[in-house]
């Protein structure tokens, strides 16, 4: 289950605390939009050339970059709080294709830092 964390979150001690505890960390900073949220994620993820930008192709992504990636991986989406004001459709999909993807990838957690 993807966990939202409040605006009072300190990126860099949740990002020490989840390297402790043996997880590869991406930080992906929310976006603006649908659009460049979606290529904020192709971009901090490294996704190949094929990715469509759409929600269709951040699930598939995120299960082949899961996949691809040995050991506990863990996906930080940061800054949702404009992006939630503003375009609550665009936070509340991809915090259920985060979720989604939680369930079907045993190595891969999200949290989303809502500031």
């Amino acid at each position: 289950m993807t966990e939202v964390l409040g605006p009072d979150t300190g990126i860099a001690a949740l990002v020490h605390r989840l390297r402790e505890d043996g997880a590869l960390v991406r930080v992906v900073p929310a976006g603006v939009d649908k659009d460049q949220s979606l290529e904020r994620f192709g971009d901090a993820l490294r996704f190949p050339d094929w990715y469509g930008h759409n929600y269709d192709a951040l699930f598939d992504c995120l299960l082949t970059w899961a996949h691809e990636t040995p050991g506990p991986v863990h996906v930080v989406w940061d800054g949702t709080a404009p992006l939630r004001e503003e375009h609550p459709d665009v936070f509340d999909v991809v915090v259920r294709l985060l979720g989604d993807a939680e369930g079907e990838k045993d190595n891969l957690r999200a949290t989303v830092v809502d500031r």
